[in-house]
């Protein structure tokens, strides 16, 4: 089958680079055409994700970008998963090889690592240090959730993916928060817990499973680096106008994500009032379901969708979403994005169902 748009996946061994191409083994449209792997070079796609088993015979890394495989496709798409202060400046290369071959409208390139999501560089600075500034590439990349950018991300060259945590914090309060019509006063406080996924396939003490299990911990309060995007993504990217207070906490659980965001209303209302209110903002939004009661993780995890639910008693607000961290927090909203990018629809190889259990 003649598949359209060529794809390039960076940093192929890790556990987004593995789930984006489980995902695309359902794509219409899309072929995987060339892998890029540091740590598994030469290696099989088997080898680095035995799921995949049967799917990508024939298909191996390489230490370098087959960028004449993608441009055999009428779209050449190039999503890179490697870590953080390395991934931008390899998006800077292959653009760059890429207008050196006379094919720079051609690539379109969504960076899954933190480096390119910031546009203002003391924010960039102070959330991730040790990633290299790259104004240039930073001012050109569209912040990539669909659900409050679609339209920039259709025309963009370069998406910087959202973070997960970042994603399900910014999708729960945003009908309230975005916009001049903000309902919102006061602090924004928003207590994020993550599955072990969320930290990569390398090995760390906090995510080994002996520590992990049957254990509970809050990790980077009022210091972690997705409180940046946050603010950005609800029209603050200076941090200098809204009040945020985050912390994010371990689960026991290896993929899903739960955010709960406290808010206070200028005026009261209701809980009907305002899941009115979150139904006519996401109404176009594929990927968005209002929930009545508690969103939850089984009904979202393995699949692209957030659930978020709202609670309202007068003016104080709770604001729920739940997410899976390596679908719609990663890999299934890069896919996502690209679909927008390449004009084909926003649910191309995503439009299905959650794993929940019988």
């Amino acid at each position: 089958m003649n598949r359209p748009i060529r794809v390039g996946i960076l940093g192929a061994a890790g556990y987004g680079a593995g789930e984006l191409l489980r995902l695309l083994t359902q794509h219409p449209a899309a072929q995987v055409a060339s892998l890029v792997s540091s740590s598994q070079p030469d290696a099989p796609v088997a080898a680095m994700h035995p799921h995949l088993r049967g799917f990508y015979d024939g298909l191996r890394t390489t230490a370098k970008l087959d960028l004449a495989a993608l441009l055999d496709g009428a779209h050449a798409v190039v999503f890179s998963a490697l870590p953080h202060a390395v991934s931008g400046a390899a998006i800077v290369a292959v653009l760059s090889e890429a207008k050196s071959r006379g094919a720079g409208e051609r690539i379109r390139v969504i960076d899954l690592s933190g480096d390119l999501r910031l546009r203002d560089e003391a924010m960039h600075a102070r959330h991730y240090p040790d990633s290299p500034p790259l104004p240039e590439r930073r001012g050109a990349s569209v912040y990539g959730l669909p659900e409050l950018f679609r339209e920039q991300v259709r025309a963009a060259r370069c998406v910087a993916n959202p973070g997960c945590l970042a994603t399900a914090a910014i999708l729960a309060a945003a009908p309230l928060v975005v916009g001049d019509a903000a309902a919102v006063e006061g602090a924004i406080v928003i207590d994020a817990k993550t599955g072990s996924s969320g930290s990569g396939r390398q090995l760390k003490e906090t995510t080994h499973h002996p520590t992990r299990h049957a254990d509970f911990r809050a990790y980077k309060p009022l210091a972690h680096q997705h409180e940046g995007e946050i603010l950005q993504a609800w029209g603050d990217p200076r941090g200098d106008r809204l009040e945020l207070s985050f912390v994010a906490q371990s689960m026991d659980v290896s993929r899903g994500i739960f955010a709960t965001v406290h808010l206070s209303l200028r005026t009261p209302s209701s809980s009907d009032e305002l899941r009115q209110r979150y139904a006519a903002f996401y109404d176009k939004c594929p990927f968005v379901r209002v929930v009545a009661d508690t969103p939850t993780l089984q009904d979202v995890v393995g699949s692209n969708f957030c659930d978020v639910s709202v609670a309202c008693r007068g003016r104080r607000v709770i604001a729920m979403a739940a997410l899976d961290n390596l679908v719609k927090g990663m890999a299934g909203a890069a896919i996502q994005n690209m679909n927008l990018m390449c004009g084909l629809p926003e649910t191309a190889g995503l439009w299905s169902p959650s794993l929940r259990p019988v």
